[in-house]
């Protein structure tokens, strides 16, 4: 990153950020909880991805037709195989997507292991608290992807203050995050999830997840450096 940034080159991040902070917040919300007919009709009608992946614009625009003209039956349908992915509810043995990174990063495979300890600790460290009415532990999915919306916003927050080693710290953070506490373990996740959802909208979701991670990673990358 250049020592001093140009005014086009503040400009950019924190279109670059704020892009990415939208991103991030509608993953968050889907893995938050089931649908609700507000937030369906939120992701259907919003900006699209840009990229110049194809795989990122076409994967998202599977979510958003998927979501297109949803109704009440329709989302109901969708909350039951929320809850047949992630908790392994259902009349049938399902293949369960438990959203948690101590889940696929402990031996035992358990819950509120290492993996939690050092999420918490880096929460903790960047003054971040997830919402105080969502129960499930720190290291669920959906509190990382929130996380990583509050990094973005620091950075932005850096570079409009014209805070420069505050925005590189924030971003460089960001490329730690993601390549330590959510590479790590969403590839596997979704695997897992894409097995269980079998189609629609969850699949598609598990495909754009990993694909958007992936995409994030290099893209943080060309920005902080390696």
């Amino acid at each position: 990153m250049e020592e001093v940034m140009s005014v086009e080159l503040v400009e950019n991040l924190v279109d670059f950020c704020e892009n990415r902070a939208r991103v991030y917040a509608l993953l968050s919300r889907c893995y938050e909880k089931e649908l609700d007919a507000a937030f369906a009709a939120e992701l259907a009608e919003a900006a699209r991805v840009e990229s110049d992946d194809p795989a990122l614009a076409e994967g998202f625009a599977a979510l958003q037709a998927d979501l297109a003209g949803c109704d009440d039956g329709q989302l109901e349908l969708l909350g039951v195989v929320f809850d047949r992915v992630f908790f392994g509810m259902g009349p049938r043995p399902a293949q369960k997507a438990f959203p948690y990174e101590s889940v696929y990063t402990s031996e035992g495979g358990l819950m509120m292991q290492d993996a939690y300890s050092e999420v918490l600790r880096l929460y903790r460290a960047a003054g971040f608290a997830k919402d105080p009415g969502f129960t499930e532990p720190e290291d669920h999915l959906a509190v990382e992807l929130a996380f990583m919306v509050r990094l973005c916003e620091r950075a932005v927050e850096a570079l409009r203050a014209g805070d420069e080693p505050a925005a590189e710290a924030a971003l460089a953070e960001q490329r730690a995050f993601v390549r330590a506490h959510l590479l790590n373990w969403v590839p596997a996740f979704v695997r897992d999830m894409k097995a269980s959802a079998e189609s629609g909208f969850y699949a598609h979701l598990a495909t754009f997840t990993e694909a958007y991670l992936a995409a994030d990673a290099e893209a943080l990358a060309e920005v902080v450096g390696d």
